[in-house]
């Protein structure tokens, strides 16, 4: 769930004054906006010169391009003083690790103009102090005073999945959405949700949708969980093992384990599963399956005795 850093860029998005654009404008403009999600701001800057180049006086893009200007040269805050000035002192005392003098200020902010951003930021302060509810408090009050301020949406389903609330996730993702429908962590996000709900159709099709966007290492391994989850084992060990450059974790060789277990293949399981001990923490789970599977594998050596013997 990477990548919710793009808060200013969303802001600036919409808070800028709307203007008439083509279909293609849009589409551009979609694509800036994804790849501001995921820190590509060169290839971001790249479309929104294109829509510049279509139509120059497109006022949201030069206030995105400017935008990312900031980001880009590391100054993430000075374009806030125009929207509430109590939000850019906010994010000086969260660059000199003064959260006290953050938290105080950005309650201060919320009794002024655009409320709505205070409370978001609020939220995103809450959540890094793993402060959950007041976290979702937070956000759902900046959606109460803005309706169509998209990333609150996101943020919520975020904290609502890391605390494990899976059937709650889906409102909030699906409203934002309604604003951002090519954004592939959403759909991501979604997926996992209605993967932890035991939903895999809908799971898959939202999987399908992430990747259709954006073919990343992460949602090719919730691929791959899918497909074990729909027994389809050969197939996720494959995947599993191709993403093996790019993902080396203990879950991932938790999970071929898996796979080679309901594939009866033992000895591969168990080395699978003694790779995924050695990149865990002492993880009584894992133990137990490897004593199982290496249980198996000498009572089969056993009955392989005996039947050599007679």
């Amino acid at each position: 769930m990477k990548k919710i850093l793009l808060s200013v860029i969303l802001i600036l998005s919409i808070c800028s004054v709307p203007v008439m654009s083509n279909e293609v404008e849009d589409d551009y403009f979609d694509i800036a906006a994804n790849y501001c999600v995921f820190g590509n701001y060169n290839s971001a800057m790249e479309y929104l010169d294109k829509i510049l180049t279509i139509n120059p006086n497109n006022q949201r893009a030069m206030d995105l391009k400017k935008g990312l200007t900031h980001v880009i040269s590391g100054d993430k805050s000075s374009f806030v003083e125009g929207v509430n000035p109590l939000i850019k002192q906010a994010m000086e005392y969260k660059r000199t690790g003064d959260e006290q003098a953050e938290l105080r200020t950005l309650v201060q902010a919320t009794q002024g103009n655009n409320s709505y951003l205070a409370y978001y930021y609020l939220g995103n302060l809450y959540r890094l102090k793993k402060d959950y509810q007041h976290a979702l408090d937070a956000y759902n009050s900046s959606t109460s005073a803005r309706a169509d301020f998209a990333p609150s949406y996101l943020s919520s389903a975020i904290v609502l999945y890391e605390t494990g609330k899976y059937e709650s996730v889906i409102n909030p993702i699906d409203k934002y959405l309604t604003f951002n429908p090519n954004d592939d962590l959403a759909y991501a996000i979604k997926s996992r949700a209605e993967f932890a709900l035991g939903n895999l159709n809908s799971a898959k099709a939202n999987n399908d949708k992430a990747i259709e966007i954006n073919d990343c290492p992460e949602y090719q391994f919730d691929r791959a969980k899918i497909l074990y989850k729909q027994e389809q084992y050969s197939d996720s060990k494959e995947l599993f093992k191709k993403l093996l450059p790019d993902i080396q974790t203990s879950k991932i060789y938790e999970y071929m384990g898996l796979c080679d277990y309901a594939l009866k293949d033992y000895i591969n399981a168990l080395m699978d599963f003694d790779k995924a001990i050695l990149l865990s923490n002492n993880d009584e789970y894992l133990e137990s399956r490897y004593n199982e599977i290496k249980q198996l594998l000498e009572q089969s050596e056993v009955k392989s005795d005996e039947t050599t013997q007679e």
